[in-house]
């Protein structure tokens, strides 16, 4: 009997847990949703994508939008969920049958390591993935870019060719112009009355016809006349490399800008954890007697958890980041100790 009582209070605080925490949630994901929707919107600018492939391109952000929507969901959801039921008298009914705080709070304490799992498999593991797939995409769609010139655009780049073409029709072209920029020697113009685009293995031959070139510098000019001239661009020569999980933190361990990015990500990971206690500890409270500080202590507690999380991140070490959290449990279970513990 017992033993039914413990499942039926476990199971009741999970229910209530999880309409909380998906009240918050889901409005928090879509709003996340939508800067994300927004960012990809941007490319759109720089390179065609359709609709299929811009889902394709949500999805590699999805790991990245989950990870700074859970924190705060879970965080707001155990306070709603603990002052629920403190306004209506059922954890006051529960100390009364026997049940004690901290019981109460392994619960959510295992709810909350699920949590902390979940963020640090999505931040260590599947958003580099994610990352790399996403600048993958771009960089394929940057290259065929490259290939596709289209008619009467300017700016259009062949590798580090300018181009220009006043008609075109699939891969021929009419009247081109090719123009390269080198700061350190000599510029150079050339046109063409036709031109045609080839890839074959990821060489590409832009061959010109009949034209002229010109190379130029502040002290001389000189100029060629040809009938068929080739530029060839290697876009396997560019081609994006994936790196596993060990390679990716390596490889960013060596970045000075980014070398304690994994700090950052591990304390976040870890704030379900970290913070349960300290948001409890003033979200167990007797309604008759004692006034309701959560939500103020929510935001206060937030605030400086993502505070020490930036700090970490441009100052932080190995040490820095152990102390940080042996300190945030330390507080938060000396204030459940003294705000619940010797009160229920």
């Amino acid at each position: 009997m017992a033993k039914n009582i413990k499942i039926n209070i476990s199971t009741y605080l999970s229910q209530n847990f999880t309409k909380s925490f998906f009240t918050i949630f889901l409005p928090l994901f879509f709003i996340g949703s939508l800067v994300f929707i927004i960012k990809i919107s941007a490319l759109t600018a720089s390179i065609q994508i359709s609709f299929i492939e811009m889902m394709q391109l949500f999805g590699y952000n999805l790991p990245s939008i989950l990870f700074y929507t859970i924190p705060i969901s879970f965080l707001v959801a155990i306070v709603m969920t603990l002052l629920r039921l403190s306004n209506e008298n059922e954890l006051m009914a529960l100390f009364a049958l026997g049940s004690q705080a901290k019981s109460i709070m392994y619960r959510f304490f295992f709810i909350s390591f699920l949590f902390s799992i979940m963020l640090l498999i999505l931040s260590l593991a599947v958003m580099p993935k994610t990352k790399q797939q996403f600048k993958a995409f771009k960089h394929e769609k940057a290259t065929q870019a490259q290939v596709n010139i289209n008619p009467s655009k300017l700016g259009q780049k062949f590798g580090n060719l300018f181009v220009y073409a006043k008609s075109k029709t699939d891969d021929k072209m009419d009247n081109i112009v090719i123009y390269n920029k080198d700061e350190e020697h000599s510029d150079q113009l050339f046109m063409a009355e036709s031109a045609s685009i080839k890839n074959v293995n990821s060489i590409v031959t832009l061959t010109l016809n009949n034209g002229s070139g010109y190379t130029f510098t502040k002290d001389s000019l000189q100029e060629i006349n040809y009938e068929k001239m080739q530029v060839f661009q290697n876009l396997n020569a560019e081609a994006f490399t994936y790196n596993n999980i060990i390679q990716y933190w390596t490889k960013l361990s060596l970045n000075p800008k980014k070398k304690r990015k994994i700090l950052f990500f591990i304390y976040l990971s870890l704030i379900p954890m970290m913070a349960l206690y300290i948001i409890a500890s003033f979200s167990i409270i007797n309604p008759r007697y004692q006034k309701n500080y959560a939500y103020h202590v929510l935001a206060i507690s937030t605030i400086l958890l993502y505070t020490i999380a930036t700090l970490l991140d441009k100052q932080g070490n190995i040490f820095l980041l152990g102390g940080a959290i042996f300190l945030t449990f330390v507080i938060g279970l000396i204030l459940f100790k003294r705000q619940v513990v010797r009160f229920f």
